[in-house]
């Protein structure tokens, strides 16, 4: 087996995704109410309209889905006021980068990114032989001169997750300005925006710029987090035609299912829904801030729905024992921060349970 696989797979760990509600139970044999707070979905659910769409064309589940996604695309171009053929709709934003990779990047070509960034961005890169550079955060946001001073003749791309995940900081216009005044037309510039629809900061890049201005910029977004439709995966990455071309080249066929191209599609429309969650997960932050310094608990400010925070302790244990209270969160010590937990800003009372459990724990 040893020689049957390839070489630049061997020293992959694959990621591991937060523990499921269902998982947790069984194995600890809870049998009330679980919170999961690991992997940053919408607690409110998904968009109503979007069920109702769903239920409305359950009886089309016979049907192949369209491979073009027509009417998702001409919506997303409307709301983004971007072409058709500047959009490419992924199973969630994370196939995108595979494709991405996939699609650019060679054997030895250099891959810039954050330590600690979103950790497909590490993975996909490895799968394609590619040289890693991982620059170290500098006060948990990322080291934009560290990144720009990287950058080689051998560098074909930059992944920015912004804001990082898993640490929630941002980086401003300023900054990603910075980064694109020093990446040449012979490098792809990432720039993963997952958590995009929560932040109201008026300084966050208006990332789409670079691609009206012919930059080799690729955008993604998510219909995972603000429109709570994780679990039917659906990603879109936004760049000029001759990047979607290249992706396309590479995508495998009826990649998003007919059902999750109907809920993303009346997802779009669903203002009140996205205004809710926001309105939730900033109520939720101020609450957790607030009892995080009275329990004399660093974090990090997060321009995103989920809070980095340091224990000042190895996670293990304490993730072990938040379980068996009910309580499910990430730690981060796959990202090297051995101390520090992330949570998912959840309802009133959700956040409210987590900060019970962590007073039992010991935290007052």
């Amino acid at each position: 087996m040893v020689n049957l696989i390839r070489e630049s797979v061997k020293n992959i760990k694959p990621y591991i995704p937060g523990k499921p509600i269902e998982e947790v139970k069984r194995e600890l044999g809870i049998t009330g109410e679980v919170d999961k707070l690991a992997s940053n979905e919408n607690p409110l659910g998904p968009s109503p309209l979007a069920m109702k769409a769903v239920k409305d064309s359950i009886q089309e589940m016979n049907l192949y889905p369209d491979d073009a996604n027509f009417y998702l695309k001409n919506k997303l171009a409307e709301y983004l006021n971007v072409s058709t053929d500047e959009l490419f709709i992924g199973n969630g934003s994370v196939e995108i980068i595979h494709y991405a990779t996939l699609a650019f990047l060679n054997s030895s070509e250099r891959v810039i990114m954050a330590k600690p960034s979103f950790i497909m961005g590490k993975i996909e890169s490895q799968i394609m032989d590619g040289e890693i550079v991982e620059v170290p955060v500098k006060n948990y946001k990322t080291d934009v001169e560290g990144i720009i001073s990287k950058i080689n003749s051998k560098t074909k791309i930059i992944y920015i997750d912004n804001p990082n995940n898993p640490l929630g900081s941002m980086l401003t216009a300023e900054d990603v300005e910075k980064i694109m005044e020093n990446a040449n037309e012979d490098i792809l510039v990432i720039l993963d925006e997952a958590y995009y629809e929560y932040i109201d900061r008026e300084d966050f890049p208006e990332s789409i710029k670079y691609i009206k201005d012919n930059r080799n910029v690729l955008v993604l977004r998510t219909f995972s987090k603000i429109y709570g439709l994780a679990g039917m995966r659906v990603g879109y990455g936004i760049a000029k035609k001759e990047i979607i071309n290249a992706l396309n080249r590479v995508r495998l066929p009826f990649n998003i299912g007919r059902l999750s191209q109907v809920a993303a599609l009346a997802a779009l429309d669903d203002d009140k829904h996205r205004e809710r969650s926001k309105k939730m997960v900033a109520e939720g932050k101020r609450y957790l801030y607030e009892k995080f310094e009275n329990m004399h608990i660093p974090y990090i400010k997060s321009e995103t729905n989920f809070i980095a925070i340091d224990i000042k302790r190895d996670t293990d244990k304490v993730f072990t024992n938040l379980q068996k209270k009910g309580i499910i969160v990430r730690p981060l010590k796959p990202y090297g921060l051995p101390t520090f937990l992330r949570v998912t800003v959840g309802l009133s009372e959700q956040n409210k349970r987590f900060i019970d459990a962590l007073k039992d724990l010991g935290w007052n």
